[in-house]
């Protein structure tokens, strides 16, 4: 975390940009601090991180709508995961682009696999991008105020962050893991 402070210290939005594609929240937070102390300017944070934001989502997009390598394809069908398995997923996407999506744009950890399936199940672009936008946002205006308000503390938060991720992963992969097992045994 101080080597990112120390980036951010010294090459401010240039550095900014690449690292808010790959993420955002806790970014946002560091910024926010940086931004008290004056190294930084709000407002072009705030304009910085949600455009690496949208170039992070747009990737993750396109990975899932046309770049679907054939060996993650092998990885699912082992786990019996085919392609006739997204449509009810699909069918999900469809009915409620908004909740899905937004969840995934929240959910640290595990956000990018909604993402990913938005893009696979072929939700709209326009649809998808817009979600998107107006959910980070509203997302980082958050973010930048916990910045704003407890920076010093980025530590902290960003550990309380990597808590939650991996708590989210976890739990993620206990479904997945149940989900697999149990439709193993259908097969037998």
């Amino acid at each position: 975390m101080d080597n990112i402070l120390n980036l951010l210290i010294e090459y401010k939005y240039l550095i900014l940009f690449p690292l808010a594609i790959v993420e955002g929240p806790i970014l946002a937070v560091i910024g926010g601090f940086l931004c008290i102390s004056g190294l930084m300017n709000p407002g072009f944070l705030y304009i910085v991180i949600i455009a690496g934001d949208m170039i992070g989502d747009s990737l993750v997009y396109a990975l899932g709508r046309w770049g679907v390598p054939d060996f993650l394809k092998r990885i699912a069908g082992r786990f019996g995961l085919f392609a006739s398995d997204i449509e009810p997923v699909r069918a999900y996407f469809d009915s409620n682009p908004r909740k899905t999506i937004s969840l995934s744009k929240i959910t640290l950890g595990i956000g990018f696999a909604g993402l990913y399936l938005a893009g696979n199940t072929k939700v709209p672009y326009r649809k998808y991008i817009i979600i998107c936008f107006i959910t980070s946002a509203l997302q980082y205006i958050v973010y930048i105020g916990l910045g704003l308000l407890f920076g010093a503390a980025y530590k902290q938060i960003s550990q309380y962050l990597d808590f939650l991720t991996a708590l989210i992963f976890v739990l993620a992969a206990s479904i997945l893991f149940v989900y697999f097992i149990r439709s193993r045994r259908k097969k037998i």
